[in-house]
């Protein structure tokens, strides 16, 4: 057997709404796409898009989206209709900018930063 790429997936009530804001926000691309199951390619793999249960509450999850300029994803973020919670500054032992978000599908996620060594 042979690993493929790891997937992680998102819980949508919309699913038009999230491929655009996950191809606004972060130039994902979109693989594969139907009103119950999307896949988008975000580079080093993949986020897979899923409308059961049509969840509407807050879904935290550990997913991380790692950018290059924490500042332009935070107005990409609100332009393309997500909330950012807040902007954790770098410390010691975690040399990162995280910008804690919400996506337009109620999803926790995190866009993440490393500063440069």
């Amino acid at each position: 057997m042979n690993t493929i790429g790891v997937m992680h997936m998102l819980y949508v009530q919309d699913m038009e709404r999230a491929i655009r804001f996950y191809e606004k926000t972060f130039d994902f691309k979109t693989l594969q796409k139907s009103d119950f199951w999307s896949n988008l390619d975000c580079g080093h793999g993949k986020i897979a898009l899923c409308s059961y249960g049509n969840k509407t509450e807050l879904k935290e999850t550990t997913l991380l989206i790692e950018v290059d300029d924490y500042k332009e994803a935070v107005e990409k973020i609100k332009q393309n209709g997500g909330q950012v919670l807040k902007v954790a500054e770098p410390y010691e032992g975690a040399p990162v900018y995280n910008v804690m978000m919400i996506d337009t599908e109620n999803n926790q996620i995190v866009a993440s930063q490393m500063v440069n060594s």
